[in-house]
């Protein structure tokens, strides 16, 4: 085979992936879950060296591999690989970074468009559409910051709402918003809530408003419970519980989950499935115990779509879960610690 004739194959593989995966996030379609994932795993097995050699070393190739289930996952690990990048062969135009200390290698997702990126974002949003607001800095401050980006995805480029300038909060445009009495949405991670909090007087949000929290606490040195931290958030901002939200995600994956008031379990959208592993036997554990979380993220066409988390949690039978926190070996996540570290400059 030629150069360009492997070329073309490439672009004909990529291409009709991308139209079934661009079916399946717009909504319920014929496309089942299983039969492409298994599809895209072939594609990553043969486009993406590091983790074609991560995959047979696990013994695992597209021909011994039947259920999505047995897909082989990466730890987020193998994305601070930098000499061995985990993508298929496309020209790389956006690179998302975890944050670091000097001495910490960063992990990088790179993506050769972000179209699938952001419709997932879209597609799995699950709160009302209101103005909102961020306690986070632009993507034009922050251009390798998946939050960043995500963010202003979500209030479609709109860079007056982001409440971070140069490491200091910046509230002049949410109390004008606040004058009105329309409701809003609030977002940002918990540690820039808890910041916030510390610096400001109460601020009531007007009825019916959202606030949606991204976590990264777990891990750092807070020794606070989430129903004791969504017990601040009510009071500070007067919102009841069932408008109080969290978002789970990561800079290597590229959809997240969410999940409502203190004790609600998180959700994925319908292009992801997640397993919970027993740590020993590397089995699903069943409804009601604890393991590792693996994810499986369709969305990562152009990476790995199978990520093994350093996080813990529970499952339960709905095909939803509880988040039970991170491995207390593994380091604070990335975006949040990044706001934490200017905010406490």
């Amino acid at each position: 085979m030629t150069e360009m004739e492997d070329l073309t194959l490439q672009e004909s593989d990529d291409s009709d992936l991308i139209h079934r995966l661009n079916k399946l996030l717009s909504g319920p379609s014929c496309e089942e879950f299983s039969p492409l994932a298994l599809d895209i795993f072939k594609f990553q097995f043969d486009r993406n060296r590091p983790y074609a050699a991560f995959a047979r070393s696990l013994e695992k190739t597209p021909e011994t591999v039947s259920r999505w289930q047995e897909i082989p996952a990466v730890p987020t690990a193998a994305f601070k690989l930098s000499d061995f990048p985990l993508t298929c062969g496309r020209e790389i135009l956006t690179t998302f970074s975890t944050s670091g200390t000097t001495t910490e290698t960063k992990g990088s997702h790179h993506f050769p468009f972000t179209h699938l990126y952001e419709k997932a974002i879209s597609h799995g949003w699950p709160l009302p559409k209101l103005p909102t607001f961020f306690l986070a800095s632009s993507a034009l401050e922050s251009p390798q910051s998946s939050l960043s980006h995500m963010f202003g995805h979500l209030n479609d480029g709109n860079d007056s709402r982001f409440l971070l300038k140069n490491s200091k909060f910046r509230l002049g445009r949410l109390f004008l918003h606040l004058a009105s009495g329309q409701p809003l949405i609030l977002m940002g991670t918990a540690l820039a809530f808890r910041h916030l909090m510390e610096v400001h007087g109460s601020i009531p949000l007007p009825p019916g408003s959202h606030l949606l929290e991204t976590g990264g606490y777990k891990g750092t040195s807070i020794a606070l419970s989430k129903p004791e931290f969504y017990h601040h958030l009510s009071e500070f901002f007067k919102l009841t519980p069932d408008h109080l939200h969290n978002e789970y995600g990561m800079t290597e994956l590229s959809s997240q989950a969410y999940a409502t008031g203190p004790n609600g379990p998180h959700r994925f959208p319908h292009w992801c499935r997640h397993l919970i592993l027993d740590p020993e036997t590397e089995r699903e554990v069943a409804p009601g115990e604890t393991g590792y979380l693996v994810i499986h993220d369709l969305a990562n066409l152009h990476s790995v779509c199978g990520i093994r988390t350093q996080d813990f949690a529970t499952r339960h039978e709905d095909n939803s879960f509880t988040l039970i926190g991170r491995d207390p070996g593994a380091l604070p996540r990335g975006c949040s610690r990044t706001i934490d570290q200017a905010l406490s400059s």
